[in-house]
């Protein structure tokens, strides 16, 4: 049984969405099989990964670079739906509060997964970073939120890209292709 290999605590999550819509923490076989269950109505496949404890970061890339990350501090439970979304209940940090060599492990994995995968124009992967300082990926995600108070548009306004200038390197960067 693959479960018994990942072990617990584990987390379970619907293949396709976003949002972190159909994700779950799970400790025992019961809550895996109900996650699994949950999960299932957002999408045919689910994937269980192991949880690993640890700081909740995100990494954009804009044009093939990777830009400085957000430190993602929920003030309860895991960035989930609601804490997304609610306003105050998460703290953004960006650029995220870990090491040079952390970061630079962060955004190379960002960029290499985007050009793997060949996405163009812009992508954001998400990472939890373990008290050992090492970086594990989690997701890409090909077609991340964008409204002016995004983790994209904040990564982009770290380095000195406003709001309307991003949107128009999105715009433009799409019409070239």
């Amino acid at each position: 049984d693959e479960v018994r290999e990942i072990g617990y605590p584990a987390v379970v999550k619907a293949n396709n969405g976003g949002s972190s819509v159909g994700t779950y923490i799970v400790n025992d076989r019961k809550e895996m099989d109900e996650a699994i269950k949950a999960a299932s109505v957002y999408d045919d496949y689910v994937v269980i990964e192991k949880f690993v404890k640890g700081r909740e970061f995100t990494c954009a890339v804009l044009q093939d670079r990777a830009l400085p990350s957000v430190e993602i501090v929920p003030k309860v439970d895991f960035y989930n739906y609601e804490n997304k979304y609610k306003a105050g209940a998460t703290e953004e940090i960006c650029p995220g509060r870990c090491t040079p060599e952390v970061e630079k492990q962060m955004g190379d994995m960002a960029l290499k997964v985007h050009n793997i995968l060949g996405l163009r124009t812009y992508s954001r992967s998400d990472f939890i970073v373990d008290k050992y300082d090492n970086a594990w990926f989690l997701e890409v995600n090909t077609l991340p939120g964008m409204t002016p108070t995004s983790l994209v548009p904040q990564e982009a306004a770290a380095v000195g890209i406003s709001y309307e200038e991003l949107c128009e390197i999105i715009v433009n960067d799409g019409l070239v292709r």
